[in-house]
């Protein structure tokens, strides 16, 4: 899904919750400039802005997805997941994986760990996280210890602790990462 379609969608459920700009910016701790960008496809939030969006407009953050639904069965073409190609503030790409339309407590995501991260804050959410490092190295940093993951290594741990994962590797970094929500 591209940035504009993806704007309508938390444009469209931001009208129907009764929220301003101002208001929906105020909640998740962004600017009302960075929301208008976002809801017109000019800027492409990052993963944990996402999650924060969808959290306050009380939605799961796979709604925000292309999706084709065939009995309960969700398939996401790749061809509809095309990488977000405009770096967001924390120095990630991702590719949403699934989008069960509220039905489903878990979002699958790849994640491209671009360079620059580094300079970025842990940040801490109300999810669980399951990550799974597919190509690369990366640094762990959660609730202030350091580990180190490369290629086929994985970690699964709370949201509410302080954390962020940086690149550790001259060659692109993928991440599998599932958010379990609540």
């Amino acid at each position: 899904m591209g940035p504009k379609e993806l704007g309508k969608r938390i444009k469209q459920m931001r009208t129907k919750k009764k929220l301003t700009q101002a208001a929906l910016a105020e909640l998740v701790g962004i600017t009302k400039s960075h929301i208008s960008k976002i809801e017109n496809g000019v800027a492409t939030p990052s993963l944990v802005t996402l999650s924060k969006i969808a959290e306050t407009l009380d939605s799961p953050m796979s709604w925000f997805v292309i999706q084709e639904e065939h009995e309960g069965l969700s398939i996401v073409r790749k061809s509809d997941r095309k990488e977000n190609v405009a770096k967001n503030e924390i120095g990630y790409d991702y590719e949403l994986l699934a989008n069960k339309n509220f039905m489903s407590n878990i979002n699958p995501t790849i994640v491209t760990v671009l360079q620059g991260a580094e300079e970025v804050e842990p940040y801490i959410h109300n999810s669980d996280e399951f990550i799974y490092v597919l190509t690369g190295a990366i640094k762990l940093i959660y609730d202030g210890v350091t580990y180190n993951l490369v290629e086929g290594d994985s970690a699964y741990f709370s949201g509410r602790k302080p954390h962020i994962f940086i690149s550790n590797s001259q060659e692109v970094s993928k991440v599998l990462t599932i958010y379990v929500e609540e």
